[in-house]
C-alpha cells in the first residue's frame, strides 16, 4: 500500500510460485501473517508445524490485503472461511488451519515439519516429471474454467506427453 511498484513486485512473486512448472511446497512456523499469508496462499501444498499462527489482518490496520491473498484463499478455504478471515482479521492456530483445509498438515515442531517437506517433495519426485508438471498445469488451468474446458484441455496436454520416455519407463 502506497508503493504500487512494491506491490507489483510482490505480485509477480508470487504468481510466479502458482505458474513455475514443479510443485512448490510451503514449510510454515512461527507466524504467516500479510505478505507470508500471501505468499503461501500461492504455493500448491502447505505444512505447519503445532507452533503456526495465520492471519489475514489488513482489515485490522486500515487497508485492503492487495497481493493476491484474498483472490487464492477463497479457493483453498472456501468463501464463507476466507470472507471470514478477511472481515474479522482474526489470528487462527495450526489445528483450526488444519481443520479448514488452509493447510494440508501439522507437525509437531519445525524439525519434523522440515523432515515432512523434504519427504513429501521426494515423494512428487520419485514419480514422472512430465505428469507431475502437466498434473499442476490441468489444476491450475481448471481453476476458473468449466469441467469441460478442463477435459479439453488435459486431452490436448496429453496428447504432448503420450507416448513419453517417462511413461515407457513407468510401464517398464
Amino acid at each position: 500500500p502506497g508503493n504500487p511498484d512494491m506491490g507489483e513486485s510482490f505480485r509477480g512473486t508470487y504468481t510466479y510460485l502458482l505458474s513455475v512448472s514443479k510443485p512448490v511446497i510451503a514449510a510454515i512456523h512461527g507466524y504467516c501473517i500479510g505478505a507470508g499469508l500471501d505468499m503461501v496462499t500461492a504455493c500448491d501444498i502447505r505444512l505447519c508445524s503445532r507452533d503456526a499462527v495465520f492471519s489475514l489482518k489488513e482489515a485490522a490496520v486500515g487497508f485492503v490485503a492487495d497481493v493476491g491473498v484474498l483472490q487464492r484463499i477463497p479457493l483453498i478455504v472456501g468463501q464463507g472461511i476466507a470472507r471470514e478471515l478477511a472481515y474479522t482479521a482474526k489470528t487462527i492456530d495450526a489445528a483450526r488451519a488444519r481443520e479448514i483445509l488452509l493447510v494440508n498438515d501439522v507437525l509437531e515442531d519445525r524439525h519434523a515439519l522440515h523432515r515432512r517437506a523434504e519427504a513429501l517433495a521426494a515423494e512428487i519426485a520419485a514419480n514422472a516429471p512430465l505428469a507431475v508438471q502437466a498434473s499442476k498445469a490441468v489444476l491450475n488451468f481448471g481453476v476458473d474454467k468449466t469441467v469441460d474446458e478442463g477435459l479439453r484441455y488435459v486431452a490436448a496436454l496429453s496428447a504432448t506427453i503420450v507416448p513419453s520416455e517417462d511413461l515407457f519407463e513407468a510401464f517398464t
